[in-house]
């Protein structure tokens, strides 16, 4: 059987027109600004609301990953339907989403015994985990089995990045994702920090001192990534995201598209508000991965 179910937390800022598109079931994060009433991403709160209450009102969120209950909710359905499941989850080192729906799994086979059920730490969030789910879709409509499938995505998160820049390190010291004396440093320097996740973990890239600087220093650390890394862009599809900012999304695709296909990006899409909670306001990146028939 190589029909499956194909699942992703909201933190892989998956539209969800696509999601629909391409058969993908989002279990969302939670939102709140009081600590008291919490939001389902996209479902309970738009994007345009919570970047109101972000930018224009100053308000720090906070954010609450999915609940065992609410993947056990979710997975049901399939189960009950007779088909498998493939889940991704945002990096563990970020959030205990991962660890829900592992012990969702537990809980559901106890019945479906039979199913299926395969969860991946992504290593990643947002662009990335998007673009590896939409290569796990490719696998599925190309009738490739759950199972290798799920090898291959294996494989595949450790070849993923993200390169992006953050307004500031504010957000990120407050949720604890950054230490503390480098969010001090770049309050008092006013510098733009590039930041690089790789194998689930955040990095601090460089620092530059306006935008435009930092967004040119961005598609210089990618191509250094290749070259260092001895692979070939080719191989790789690619996405930009941003927070607020999508008027930059053009020229920063020019400046990439000097030294990397152009045609293997895909639309540029929305950062949500489950990573912008931590990454704060004017947040801008690309993000790639390789291709699955790399593995094959």
């Amino acid at each position: 059987m190589t029909n499956f179910q194909i699942y992703s937390d909201g933190s892989a800022d998956i539209p969800l027109n696509i999601a629909d598109e391409k058969n993908i079931k989002i279990i969302p994060f939670y939102i709140s600004f009081d600590s008291e009433n919490y939001y389902k991403e996209l479902f309970e709160i738009t994007r345009d609301e919570f970047f109101e209450k972000l930018i224009n009102k100053k308000l720090f969120p906070k954010t609450s990953l999915p609940s065992i209950q609410d993947y056990i909710d979710s997975f049901t359905p399939a189960l009950e339907s007779g088909t498998d499941i493939l889940c991704f989850t945002i990096t563990d080192t970020l959030s205990g989403s991962y660890h829900s729906a592992l012990s969702a799994k537990e809980i559901l086979l106890e019945k479906y015994a039979s199913r299926k059920i395969h969860i991946i730490n992504s290593w990643a969030a947002t662009g990335a985990a998007q673009l590896m789910v939409y290569e796990a879709c490719k696998m599925r409509d190309n009738k490739i089995n759950i199972e290798t499938t799920y090898e291959i995505c294996e494989k595949m998160k450790k070849d993923l990045r993200i390169m992006f820049m953050v307004g500031a390190l504010t957000h990120l010291e407050k949720g604890g994702r950054i230490g503390k004396l480098v969010s001090l440093s770049g309050g008092i320097l006013k510098i733009k920090p590039l930041i690089e996740l790789k194998n689930g973990e955040i990095n601090v890239a460089g620092v530059v001192r306006s935008r435009k600087n930092g967004l040119k220093k961005l598609v210089e650390i990618t191509n250094e990534h290749f070259i260092k890394n001895n692979e070939n862009p080719e191989n790789y599809v690619f996405t930009i995201g941003t927070t607020n900012t999508p008027e930059e999304v053009p020229a920063f695709f020019n400046e990439l598209c000097t030294s990397l296909p152009a045609e293997n990006f895909i639309e540029p899409f929305n950062i949500g508000a489950t990573i912008a909670s931590h990454t704060g306001p004017d947040t801008a990146g690309v993000c790639f991965v390789k291709k699955y028939q790399c593995y094959l």
